[in-house]
């Protein structure tokens, strides 16, 4: 695949995520993907498979925000990986606050499927984590 038919198939995983429909993203995500949400990453978490996903997705997005939306705007290949720039828009179902936090995702697009991801809040670190200078 072109790194340009990898970044669509990212835009339509963010996409479904957005709307939470999950059943949707997760049709585009390998059954053995490893996802490693920024916040989880601060815990040394990890989500593998479409179960661990959907229990993320169901217990921590879900009941979190009043909506959520990851917006990936433009992409580098870097190593057969793609280094997704954009950021997340949400509101706290609590708290009513509104988010819009620049994100940098570190994806793996195989066969067609969305393989592995890592989210980044600060660019630099995503840049490092593929081997490229900030």
């Amino acid at each position: 695949m072109t790194g340009e038919e990898q970044f669509e198939v990212v835009r339509k995983v963010w996409a479904a995520f957005s709307d939470f429909d999950l059943d949707g993203g997760l049709a585009l995500v390998r059954e053995d993907a490893e996802v490693i949400p920024f916040g989880a990453a601060m815990d040394g978490r990890r989500y593998v498979g479409h179960e661990q996903i959907r229990l993320w997705f169901e217990q921590e997005i879900q009941p979190s925000w009043e909506w959520f939306q990851t917006i990936p705007e433009e992409y580098q290949v870097v190593e057969g990986r793609l280094l997704v720039y954009g950021h997340w828009r949400a509101r706290g179902r609590e708290s009513g606050i509104d988010l819009d936090i620049p994100a940098t995702w570190v994806v793996k697009v195989t066969d067609g499927k969305v393989g592995s991801w890592q989210t980044f809040t600060d660019r630099d670190e995503a840049r490092r984590a593929v081997g490229l200078e900030p």
